[in-house]
């Protein structure tokens, strides 16, 4: 019998960037117990910065560079909202 264990703690990524595409990735491999992960970001997708000189250089066309934040975020099991963040 599979059982649910409730929510305790949230962690949200404010945008979907490089950075917070590690932390997703490894919550996929491992995923903090009781805790729900949320992702808040424009859009679908999202350059990874590491390959932008690249991109600006003419090596790689944009799509070459994009991470599928739905397809990352289905694989950690996190939310993932569009939209924009205002104010702190």
């Amino acid at each position: 019998m599979l059982t649910t264990v409730p929510y305790t703690r949230d962690l949200v990524l404010v945008g979907g960037g490089h950075a917070h595409a590690l932390v997703l990735k490894s919550w996929g491999m491992d995923p903090l117990f009781g805790a729900r992960l949320t992702v808040i970001n424009p859009g679908p997708k999202v350059p990874y910065t590491g390959m932008l000189p690249g991109y600006v250089a003419g090596h790689y066309k944009r799509n070459e560079i994009e991470i599928d934040l739905v397809r990352l975020c289905h694989y950690a099991g996190a939310r993932l909202i569009f939209d924009k963040v205002f104010g702190f």
